[in-house]
């Protein structure tokens, strides 16, 4: 069950917008079903999400040539959303003081990079775009922690600087070359293109939280920004999402709470995106679900996250111990074999799970064997071990995750209890109050 769909289940009107859930048969077409009032549907899509979005594999991978920002998919989702919020400002002037829901999913910066012009303009010229300073993979990185960033390949532009390289794809040992990084003059172009994806994105959000605020909203209601993923560009000669590191898992989480965070605040807190719910039923005085039992694949409502709420009034308080996330191989994107493994059959997908943990110091990954059927990993057959420094004492071992030390003889003893800690899961990482939880 959706939060969406519990808050429903509350009498609160709940609308969504976008791409909030992911598309199409992951979420059973946005989750129409249990998710959203009726005055939400039919479920807004733009129009021309189809012709601007990633499903054009014919398009470049970035443009700003006579866009105008409600010509583009998220320009579109803004006016929808602001039209929403009028719809409700005026339902509750003749009454209806149910408390709403409102999910405005924006697309951008997703490729392919679309944005109007003066957000391009936004950012200095492209030979002062700055390069990634660890353009190459990590050293004694585990191949099966690649990612050939098919995806990015699949536009035209830059699929015709790849097209006399096939070695790129199949090669471990060209593949993880110079031979195989994206040039200069792109990666700079992409960069820009980037973040001006990012800054035409963040136009809409500000659009409408000014309209919220003009609404008289703005004191009373609770605000969070957040993206599913990170991205990378040309750090480690990767792009897109498609590995476990730093780069690829590390996502923007916002909370605005009226009252509490009028000045600003920042945490070094580990939090994790199944943190949000649990937050905002705590913020908005609605009971929270109960911690998940470890066998919870029959119950309707439970949460593994922590409500981040103590964090607001004591932002330095001991929190969670690691935060989770995981990446499967093959996946489409990574290399069809791996050295020492048998090449991965044509259709098979997610037969290694790449198991990432992020501590205060480290980030400690495991690739084992999967069994997609069943959904369990079998940690006893390892197809890569990574260790990284995330210390600012040890700056040399630091340094953007540029070494796996996973085989460090002096480090056995932290990999082991990484090991357990990534083994037993989210349970053996929860805020001391939730010691209580761990053994349910």
């Amino acid at each position: 069950m959706s939060h969406c769909h519990v808050l429903l289940s509350i009498q609160y009107k709940s609308i969504g917008m976008g791409k909030v859930f992911h598309p199409g048969a992951p979420s059973g077409g946005d989750d129409v079903k249990y998710s959203w009032s009726p005055e939400g549907l039919p479920y807004y899509h733009s129009p021309v999400e189809k012709q601007y979005g990633p499903g054009n594999k014919t398009s470049l991978s970035w443009a700003f040539e006579g866009f105008e920002d409600n010509q583009l998919p998220d320009g579109q989702i803004a006016d929808h959303a602001l039209s929403v919020l009028e719809q409700l400002k005026k339902n509750a002037s003749n009454g209806d003081e149910r408390p709403f829901f409102l999910a405005v999913g924006f697309h951008k910066p997703h490729t392919p990079f679309f944005a109007p012009k003066k957000y391009f303009d936004l950012y200095p010229s492209l030979q002062d775009i700055s390069l990634p300073s660890n353009p190459l993979p990590p050293v004694d990185m585990p191949a099966v922690a690649w990612s050939d960033w098919g995806a990015i390949k699949s536009w035209n532009d830059i699929k015709a600087l790849f097209t006399d390289k096939p070695l790129c794809k199949n090669d471990t040992s060209v593949a993880f070359t110079e031979k195989c990084t994206m040039p200069v003059n792109k990666t700079r172009e992409l960069r820009k293109a980037y973040y001006a994806a990012v800054s035409y994105s963040d136009a809409q959000v500000g659009r409408v939280i000014e309209k919220l605020e003009s609404l008289g909203y703005g004191n009373d209601t609770i605000i969070v920004l957040w993206g599913d993923h990170g991205w990378q560009l040309g750090e480690h000669g990767e792009w897109a999402k498609f590995t476990n590191f730093e780069d690829a898992t590390h996502v923007p989480f916002l909370l605005h709470v009226p009252g509490t965070t009028n000045s600003g605040m920042k945490t070094s807190a580990l939090v994790e995106l199944i943190d949000i719910f649990p937050s905002l039923a705590e913020l908005a005085g609605i009971p929270v679900p109960e911690m998940c039992p470890k066998e919870s694949r029959n119950i309707d409502v439970c949460v593994e996250g922590s409500s981040v709420a103590p964090l607001l009034k004591e932002p330095t308080r001991p929190w969670k111990q690691g935060s989770f996330s995981q990446y499967p191989r093959p996946d489409g994107v990574g290399l069809k074999a791996i050295p020492g493994h048998p090449p991965f059959a044509q259709g098979d997908n997610e037969h290694v799970m790449g198991y990432t943990m992020r501590t205060d110091m480290w980030r400690y990954t495991e690739w084992v064997s999967f069994n997609h059927t069943s959904g369990q990993a079998d940690w006893n057959t390892v197809w890569g071990v990574e260790l990284y420094n995330h210390t600012a004492s040890m700056a040399t071992n630091f340094d953007d995750e540029n070494i796996n030390l996973a085989s460090d003889p002096s480090l056995q003893k932290t990999v082991s209890i990484l090991h357990s800690t990534l083994k037993e899961g989210w349970r053996s990482a929860l805020p001391p109050h939730f010691e209580q939880e761990k053994s349910v």
